[in-house]
């Protein structure tokens, strides 16, 4: 395989621009409802903290971490994704990006390990992971689906703030995070920068092709075995899959992009890392960690500062 040139083991369904492009007409209409306090702990002379909770689309409560610089001026924004199936971890963290002069909007994901409500009511499996929940209902109802439009009505929210610079707003994110953020910045052609380490959620096929279903893919391999147990099933189930897969949205980015890629990763394993940026027809830099698996790489962290300071 020419993995410089590799962009999927799967073709895009014909149908998922328009797909989506009908989901952000339907997003872009929802009428906006949020409420956003100072945590008690905000008494600092140069950062604010805030809670900020929305009504979704279908009613659920989703919670986001906001986080400012103290400053009378408008902030460029960073939306900041965080990894599978935890939650966005501690504020210090964010303030990293405050200190660098950003608004932060941290949002934690539908069902997975902070405050935000999954109201359920799918039908089919739920167990082990996300991956699969809403695969036998309809497509709407899948919990990445749902997640995806959460993320798209908080960037409308952070861009209705008087604090917010709507005309500079940028995304960032590892793992589950990375690949929210190629979602992200394909589905919101305004966010400047895109910032993306070792993207989870990409070219699912490849995983289950590598026998590397496990760990945070390990519901695609308990989906197959249950319900796939030959494969007959298998064009069914990633041709779901495809319409929150990362790499589908990587050719509707128009940001500049900085792309972190783990060489040894055996969760998010590196082919499916290329496939992403491979589909990416935009502005882009590929740094390759030639011995780094799926952790925390500093080095990248020091490129990710560097690379949200310049103009």
């Amino acid at each position: 395989m020419d993995i410089k040139n590799y962009k999927g083991a799967c073709s895009i369904p014909q149908d998922f621009d328009t797909f989506w492009d009908e989901k952000l007409e339907f997003i872009n209409k929802v009428i906006l409802e949020y409420e956003i306090e100072k945590t008690e702990f905000s008494n600092f002379e140069n950062v604010e903290y805030y809670n900020l909770y929305f009504k979704s689309f279908d009613g659920a409560r989703i919670y986001a971490k906001y986080i400012k610089p103290k400053t009378s001026k408008k902030c460029p924004a960073l939306f900041y994704f965080h990894g599978c199936p935890g939650c966005n971890r501690n504020w210090f963290e964010k303030t990293a990006y405050a200190s660098l002069g950003y608004a932060v909007f941290a949002m934690d994901f539908r069902g997975q390990g902070g405050r935000s409500e999954d109201i359920g009511g799918v039908k089919g499996t739920t167990v082990a992971g996300h991956v699969v929940v809403g695969i036998d209902d309809v497509l709407d109802n899948m919990i990445y689906i749902k997640n995806i439009l959460d993320m798209c009505l908080l960037v409308r929210i952070a861009k209705e703030l008087d604090d917010i610079d709507e005309d500079n707003i940028s995304c960032a994110g590892g793992s589950q995070g990375g690949g929210f953020s190629v979602m992200c910045a394909g589905l919101n052609p305004d966010i400047k920068k895109c910032i993306i380490l070792y993207p989870f959620l990409s070219d699912m096929k490849k995983v289950y092709d590598l026998d590397l279903d496990l760990i945070a893919y390990e519901s695609i391999r308990y989906y197959s075995r249950w319900f796939s147990a030959t494969g007959a099933n298998d064009e069914r189930l990633f041709n779901r899959l495809a319409y929150f897969d990362a790499k589908n949205f990587a050719h509707r980015i128009k940001a500049k992009v900085l792309f972190g890629a783990s060489n040894i990763d055996m969760i998010c394993p590196i082919e499916t890392q290329f496939s992403v940026y491979n589909n990416m027809d935009c502005e882009k830099e590929l740094i390759l960690y030639k011995k780094y698996g799926h952790e925390n790489i500093p080095d990248f962290n020091t490129k990710t500062a560097k690379f949200l300071l310049e103009d």
